[in-house]
């Protein structure tokens, strides 16, 4: 027995030794990776220039790293056995209590000036339209609310902090506060486990929330829930990629039968006839059945004729909140200043925009520098 593990060791060597130089010389280059979202590296070019500066060994080790012969199984198996170890963190992931993987965000990466900055464009934006009713939303991350399910001693940035900064130094608009809402409700699905981003439960009750600020109510009762995937695995996952991982589901919360309305992508580059993009649930990032991912400019057009055009300056968050709305305004406008390059001051001449609502993951809020876009 001693003899025949001796010559397995030395098999499973050779194969490694010798099986991964083959697998680089036969397999085809990867050139996205769902995963992880994003392009992998390319063989490097071959140049003197290249040679004498250094690029053609960064980019090989780049090109080696990326397309590494099952990279994924190996970076699986890497963060399986970093979780048996004892490890509580990877790749700025918590494993958090209850199957959450909760995104770690520290005292030393916030920063004040920059939200400082956004808080002030967005006082000059709401000053340059005192005729306009202009909201402010700005949504906890999963690691403020479900604190208690963070590993003992996790060091995690304390938001209130930003909060409280954002309360003292908003003028003129009317800022809706879902803190004590989500916190009351925290033993509930408010965020996925496997992805940074709140589920549609969480999202109706920041409508339920906006309802209140605006004089209405939403009830739950009145919207039928239909679970579309129950194989979501989203970012926070893709950092991880640990086979220990949950699975999550997806919800479309409908109200009856659906008015007709029509949904323009890029000012009709792209047009639909729902909100929703099913063929996004046959790829990896399926919160992208919510409005079909996150776009420029999307201008909805619904069945009502009550006056009211909405736009909605916002991140990914809002993907997921806007079709609770389709029954509030006749035109709901949606800009993502990551993308967007116009006036926001024209788009809203342009389109007759009487209300305004800037929605943001509270994170995304405090770091994103295109916020100041809005102020000029």
């Amino acid at each position: 027995m001693k003899k025949i593990g001796q010559i397995t060791a030395i098999v499973l060597f050779l194969a490694m030794l010798y099986g991964i130089p083959v697998s680089f010389l036969i397999q085809k280059d990867i050139a996205f990776s769902e995963n992880e979202n994003r392009y992998l590296a390319d063989k490097p070019l071959l140049s003197l220039e290249n040679m004498l500066s250094g690029k053609f060994m960064e980019g090989t080790e780049r090109y080696i790293d990326d397309q590494f012969p099952q990279r994924d199984f190996w970076v699986s198996l890497k963060s399986d056995f970093l979780r048996l170890t004892g490890r509580k963190e990877i790749n700025g992931v918590y494993l958090a209590g209850d199957g959450y993987l909760i995104e770690k965000w520290l005292e030393s990466e916030f920063d004040e000036k920059r939200l400082t900055e956004n808080i002030e464009a967005l006082n000059r934006f709401a000053q340059r339209h005192p005729e306009q009713t202009i909201a402010v939303m700005l949504v906890p991350t999963a690691g403020m609310i479900l604190k208690e399910k963070l590993p003992e001693n996790a060091p995690m940035f304390h938001q209130q902090l930003a909060y409280d900064l954002v309360n003292r130094k908003l003028g003129g608009v009317s800022y809706i506060d879902l803190n004590p809402l989500f916190a009351a409700h925290s033993t509930e699905a408010l965020y996925y486990r496997a992805d940074h981003h709140w589920t549609t439960y969480g999202a109706f009750l920041a409508y339920s929330a906006w309802c209140a600020a605006n004089g209405c109510s939403a009830d739950l009762d009145s919207f039928e829930s239909e679970t579309v995937t129950d194989e979501f695995q989203g970012s926070l996952y893709s950092k991880v990629l640990g086979s220990y991982c949950v699975v999550d589901k997806i919800e479309l919360y409908r109200q009856g039968e659906e008015d007709a309305y029509d949904v323009a992508y890029n000012f009709g580059k792209m047009r639909s006839h729902t909100v929703y993009a099913s063929e996004r649930l046959l790829q990896k990032d399926k919160y992208q059945v919510f409005l079909n991912g996150n776009h420029p400019e999307v201008t909805i057009r619904t069945s009502q004729t009550n006056g009211r055009h909405l736009l909605i300056i916002k991140d990914s968050f809002a993907n997921a909140f806007v079709p609770f709305l389709l029954k509030d305004y006749e035109t709901i406008h949606l800009i993502d200043l990551r993308y967007y390059n116009g006036s926001i001051d024209d788009y809203m001449l342009e389109n007759d925009i009487n209300e305004c609502l800037i929605l943001y993951n509270i994170k995304n809020f405090c770091e994103d520098k295109n916020i100041l876009d809005i102020a000029s």
